[in-house]
C-alpha cells in the first residue's frame, strides 16, 4: 500500500505546477475526487495503481493558497482541492473552502486545478466539482458524478448517476454487457445518449423546456407545450434509465 507524492515545480511556467499521487487499489475500492475550479478527466488504467495528476493553473493572485491533498482509509482513496486562506496548515479535505475574495472585495487568487486520472478497473468513482467539466473515458464500473457549472461527458460502460446544474450531459455507451441503473439529471442543459444496437432498458424521464427526439426507439411522450414526460421499453427492458432536465432537449440514438 505504497503512497507516492511528487511535486514538480520550478521548470514549469510560472502558472503551472503538477502534483502527482499514486495508490494501489483493489476492485470494489472507492476513488473520490473533489474539485472546486477546473476540469476532471478520468480514464481507465491497465494496472492496479490509481494515478492522479493535478495541474495547478494560477491565473491571478497567490497560487500557494490552493493545493491538492490525498487521504486514504479502508477501501477508499480521496483526492481533493483545498483553500488555505483561513488555515495555511490545513491538511485534510474536511473544512470550509471560504472562497477567494478578501474582506476588501479584492480577489486573493484565481486558480484552476485540473485533474488527470487513471483509475484501475473495478474501482468505483465518486466525483464532485463546482466549476468545471467532468470527462470519463472507458470506465467500466459504477460512477457518481456531481458538478454545478460544467458539462459531463461519458464514454464507456457501467451504471452511473450523473448530475449537473448548468451543463450538458453526453453519454456514449460502447457495450450493453453491464447491469444496474442509469440516472441523468441537469437543470440547464441538454442530455444526449448513444446506445449499442443490442441495448435493453426501461426508460423514463421528463423535460420542461426542450424538445425530445428518440429516433427509432419505442418511446411514448406525453405533453406538447411546457412539461413533457416520456416512457418506453428498449429491447427486453430490464435496467432502468431515468432522464430529467428543466431547460434542455433530450436525444437518444443508436451507435
Amino acid at each position: 500500500m505504497l503512497l507516492t507524492l511528487a511535486l514538480v515545480a520550478g521548470v514549469a511556467p510560472l502558472a503551472a505546477q503538477d502534483t502527482r499521487f499514486t495508490k494501489e487499489m483493489r476492485p470494489g475500492d472507492r476513488l473520490e475526487l473533489q474539485n472546486i475550479n477546473g476540469e476532471i478527466r478520468v480514464t481507465q488504467g491497465t494496472g492496479r495503481t490509481a494515478e492522479i495528476v493535478v495541474t495547478k493553473e494560477v491565473k491571478a493572485g497567490d497560487g500557494s493558497l490552493v493545493k491538492a491533498i490525498m487521504e486514504e482509509g479502508t477501501g477508499y482513496v480521496r483526492v481533493c482541492t483545498v483553500y488555505l486562506n483561513r488555515d495555511p496548515n490545513r491538511s485534510t479535505c474536511r473544512g470550509e473552502n471560504s472562497g477567494n475574495w478578501s474582506s476588501a472585495g479584492r480577489v486573493r487568487f484565481e486558480v484552476n486545478m485540473h485533474y488527470e486520472v487513471r483509475a484501475p478497473a473495478g474501482v468505483r468513482l465518486e466525483v464532485e466539482s463546482v466549476n468545471g467539466n467532468v470527462v470519463l473515458r472507458g470506465i467500466d464500473t459504477p460512477a457518481t458524478v456531481e458538478t454545478v457549472n460544467g458539462a459531463i461527458d461519458l464514454d464507456g460502460v457501467g451504471a452511473h448517476r450523473l448530475e449537473t446544474v448548468n451543463g450538458r450531459i453526453t453519454g456514449r455507451f460502447t457495450s450493453s454487457s453491464w447491469s444496474g441503473d442509469l440516472d441523468l439529471e441537469t437543470v440547464n442543459g441538454s442530455i444526449e445518449l448513444s446506445l449499442p444496437g443490442d441495448f435493453s432498458a426501461q426508460i423514463a424521464g421528463e423535460t420542461v423546456n426542450g424538445s425530445i427526439d428518440f429516433g427509432e426507439f419505442p418511446v411514448t411522450m406525453r405533453g406538447k407545450w411546457g412539461p413533457k414526460t416520456f416512457t418506453g421499453t428498449i429491447g427486453e427492458g430490464g435496467r432502468r434509465i431515468r432522464i430529467e432536465t428543466v431547460n434542455g432537449s433530450v436525444t437518444l440514438r443508436r451507435r
